[in-house]
């Protein structure tokens, strides 16, 4: 007899989710796996129980070697080499680290998962997992759920800051509509944008669906900081996986495993097991258990930009407010073959969690439906070793149009009477390694940040100084417009993603060569073997990922739970 009857391996948003419904079958005896810590429920670090996303400049919430090349077109700029990139190694996953935005997907996206194979992912069929995921505190509607384990709120718009009120009224004047309730189908305009906390504290997929009730079911086992080295198969059917918890590598049988890692180390798994593309796998050496080509493709993300601005004190946001989450915009690039509301434009009036921070205004540009696609490989078969990961953005010339179209719009509202009244210098925000630094939580960063902030109060010469040659340098908005050229290469420098990397074992239909599993989560060729977390997505949705995540592991574990 098995030793577990389900090994889920991660717990991320969808493992989390996928582990705790599937225990509810006391007869079912499920093992969670993740690799870092796990912290009981009301022991959580105070970095992770916040409701401002300071959890993702904590390094112990964060898998260390992950590295990403942005652009594979062959150009000697920097984005060529692999940046840094902030991927959760913590019980909840990206849900403990995250922004907390709680946008669904839109019933477009899934439109187009159908189209592209995935059976039974309609937004009819969606919606009920949706709703069970959720506890909307805001709206009291069939649209939304009441009684789920992740609250959803937003803030009220007469909280909003100075500057965001500035934007949005601009907004208005260009013919942009209001929409209080983006999550409830129509979306084209602007609106508050949902949160997936408490006023007081995150609520992470972990806080979520393991609270103490489901801890205490003896069916369940949660093993953290323990690394998933290999699948093990008899045939083609998969039997075990090796677990290495410190220095100890031991085997766990298993009648069924359902893969939640991730869209980076999900598929990097499936390689070093022997599952994906032949050859890829013969020139490492890999004994191939199931020539899967779809393994490890089709990779994207929202490619991601922001214009930012130094705000005048009366336009920051309250310090009674610390989560950052309050408007944003969903709109069409108007480039032409491109889908509709293509852009989504987060407004803020904080982008960090120290004094300098909660004094910058960002509009971010995110590309919501990119056509460039990239690919999860492996360097080498050692399992210490991270996946390669070559996101090949914008090798569809049409994804570098529309950011820099998107960026020109930023500049335009930025420019507006109403918010250069609000705002001081303008310049165009990186996600560098430099700024990564500046914004790891540490008493050093709060002290050096409260005295920029006192410095950048002061007269107009010092700050426009400070600003050039310490906050953005080389990054003057009005300059990095003034030519297409410009534009486009700080555009390729600074790309980075929205952390929604999606796509890499995609559903698809039966006859469909790259698709990996099928539209019930089961790995084809592989019998026990699902995968039920963002990599499953045919297609990025016009959101951000984390809430589709936890839907996916419902909706995956509602037809585990029905197939056995």
């Amino acid at each position: 007899m098995n030793e577990f009857d389900v090994i889920v391996v991660g717990g991320g948003s969808s493992g989390c989710v996928v582990a705790s419904r599937l225990s509810e079958d006391p007869g079912t005896r499920v093992l969670l796996i993740e690799s870092g810590a796990d912290y009981l429920p009301g022991h959580e670090p105070a970095d992770i129980r916040d409701v401002f996303y300071t959890a993702a400049y904590v390094q112990r919430n964060l898998w260390s070697d992950t590295r990403v090349s942005w652009l594979g077109d062959g150009s000697e700029l920097e984005s060529v080499h692999p940046k840094f990139y902030e991927q959760a190694r913590v019980m909840g996953g990206g849900s403990s680290v995250n922004a907390m935005v709680a946008l669904r997907g839109h019933e477009l996206d899934f439109k187009e998962w159908v189209a592209l194979g995935a059976r039974g992912w309609s937004w009819s069929e969606v919606l009920p997992f949706y709703r069970k995921l959720e506890r909307d505190l805001d709206f009291s509607t069939e649209a939304h759920g009441d009684d789920g384990p992740i609250p959803v709120r937003r803030h009220r718009r007469a909280h909003w800051a100075g500057f965001v009120n500035a934007v949005t009224n601009v907004l208005e004047q260009r013919g942009f509509r209001y929409i209080d309730d983006v999550n409830a189908g129509d979306r084209d305009g602007y609106g508050r944008i949902p949160m997936s906390s408490l006023e007081t504290n995150r609520v992470s997929a972990a806080m979520g669906y393991l609270a103490e009730p489901v801890r205490r079911r003896p069916n369940l086992m949660l093993l953290a900081d323990s690394d998933v080295t290999r699948l093990v198969f008899s045939g083609q059917r998969v039997t075990a996986v090796e677990v290495r918890t410190g220095a100890r590598v031991k085997t766990l049988t298993t009648d069924r495993v359902v893969l939640c890692a991730g869209s980076y180390r999900t598929p990097a798994l499936m390689l070093r097991s022997g599952v994906g593309p032949g050859e890829h796998l013969r020139s490492l050496g890999i004994p191939v258990v199931s020539a899967l080509a779809g393994v490890g493709r089709n990779l994207h993300d929202h490619p991601t930009f922001a214009a930012a601005a130094y705000l005048r004190a009366p336009a920051a946001q309250s310090a009674a407010l610390r989560a950052h989450a309050s408007a944003g915009l969903f709109f069409d690039s108007g480039v032409a073959d491109c889908p509709v509301l293509d852009m989504y434009m987060p407004i803020t009036a904080k982008v960090a969690w120290h004094p300098v921070g909660c004094r910058i205004g960002g509009l971010f540009m995110v590309l919501m439906k990119p056509f460039s696609r990239g690919q999860v490989t492996l360097s080498t078969p050692d399992d210490r070793a991270a996946p390669r990961v070559d996101v090949n953005a914008f090798s569809d010339r049409r994804d570098l149009e529309r950011v820099k179209r998107a960026m020109r719009f930023a500049g335009e509202l930025l420019s507006s009477a109403e918010v250069r009244a609000v705002t001081h210098n303008c310049f165009g925000a990186t996600f560098s390694e430099r700024v990564h630094a500046l914004n790891t939580v540490s008493t050093g960063n709060w002290l050096r940040s409260a005295a920029a902030e006192v410095l950048l109060d002061g007269p107009a010469l010092l700050r426009d100084w400070l600003m050039r040659t310490l906050v953005c340098p080389g990054a003057e908005l009005d300059a990095l417009l003034a030519d297409d050229q410009t534009l486009e290469r700080w555009l390729r420098e600074n790309i980075t993603g929205f952390f929604h990397p999606v796509g890499t074992c995609r559903m698809g239909a039966e006859d469909d060569p790259m698709s990996v599993v099928t539209p019930t989560g089961q790995v084809r060729g592989i019998d026990g073997l699902y995968v039920a977390d963002a990599s499953v997505m045919p297609a990025i949705v016009r959101a951000t990922t984390n809430l589709t995540a936890i839907m996916i592991g419902e909706k995956m574990a509602h037809h585990i739970k029905a197939r056995h």
